[in-house]
């Protein structure tokens, strides 16, 4: 369903469920624009204004990116996307995100109107739309270290195959559809150029939460010494810190709640050194290596910035979204500038 066809979608849904006209003043769809369209709510004498952003999918990494770009609008923002389940709805309501959806949910706050209406399903609500294939489990990876390194797409396809872990045919099709897609393009002197990059690196966090993440996870664990990751180097198991333990020593600024480790090492040395407890509840957890680049970090104990702005936002709980906010603003925004 394209972006145009979602709006519309959403926008007859609500009318017929609440009686309350959305019209679209303009439309920014193919543009590079911060937004994607502007509409008026009208209800009664008044009317009031949103920008609208319009999200195929809708899980806890987009609503941590929803988060962050809303503040960032100079009118109020309102998210459009097919399907909004009652759990995230109500998350959406408690941090004052509007939405609509295709299925006939909604949440608009704009005192005196106020609309909430949760618990509706699209009728192919568990026909789950697939991505496509260049951001399922091997393409992400790929798209990985591709957002980390600006002007790695350069590399032979040989050293990206490497880099990423990947088959080298599974490099071959992703830069296929990378320029299908309009996100790469060709120059002079048989240079590659990633454009779009901004787009990209939001598709790439919201799939990595849904289609790599949990394919990676090894296990989760629990200690009895909670402050232990604060007395050991990590790098002595071969490992890295991402996530909440990651951003922490990135910015000072969060208290760790959730432990977060890549390796790729077998973990009996780590579980006994540190007396970890298998637990499917615990607050720790361990996740495998899916690149083989050299940190680039003077912390060389930390993932890349990108994977721990990714593991906040599939959160997406208040804490998270604040520190990634700042990771995203100190160490990402130069990756995604457009040369």
């Amino acid at each position: 369903m394209k972006k145009r066809d979602v709006l519309d979608k959403a926008i007859v849904q609500f009318r017929e469920n609440t009686g309350i006209n959305i019209v679209i003043e303009d439309q920014m769809l193919n543009l590079n624009q911060p937004y994607d369209a502007y509409v008026k709510i009208k209800w009664e004498d008044l009317e009031f204004d949103h920008f609208v952003d319009i999200k195929s999918t809708f899980n806890r990494a987009v609503l941590g990116i929803v988060n962050q770009y809303f503040h960032t609008l100079e009118k109020k923002g309102l998210l459009c996307t097919k399907y909004v389940n009652p759990r995230l709805a109500d998350e959406l309501r408690q941090a004052n995100i509007p939405f609509i959806d295709t299925a006939g949910n909604a949440f608009i706050n704009d005192p005196p109107l106020y609309v909430f209406i949760t618990g509706r399903k699209p009728l192919d609500w568990n026909q789950k739309e697939q991505p496509p294939r260049i951001f399922k489990a091997a393409g992400l990876k790929i798209l990985f270290i591709l957002l980390c390194h600006p002007g790695l797409e350069n590399a032979p396809y040989r050293e990206l195959a490497q880099k990423a872990n990947v088959a080298l045919g599974t490099v071959s099709w992703t830069m296929y559809d990378l320029r299908k897609m309009g996100y790469l393009i060709d120059q002079l002197g048989k240079k590659r150029r990633l454009v779009r990059k901004k787009d990209l690196l939001n598709r790439w966090v919201i799939e990595y939460a849904e289609q790599l993440r949990p394919k990676n996870m090894i296990g989760r664990f629990r200690v009895e010494n909670k402050d232990w990751w604060k007395h050991i180097q990590i790098k002595d198991f071969n490992a890295y810190w991402g996530g909440e333990v990651a951003a922490y020593y990135l910015t000072d600024y969060l208290k760790p709640q959730t432990i977060t480790i890549y390796t790729l090492e077998p973990l009996g040395k780590l579980i006994l050194k540190n007396k970890l407890i298998k637990d499917p509840t615990g607050n720790i957890e361990i996740l495998k290596m899916f690149w083989n680049l050299k940190p680039t970090l003077k912390n060389v104990n930390l993932v890349h910035p990108l994977l721990v702005y990714a593991d906040l936002l599939a959160k997406a709980d208040s804490r998270n979204i604040d520190v990634a906010r700042i990771i995203y603003e100190k160490e990402i925004t130069e990756l995604i500038r457009e040369d």
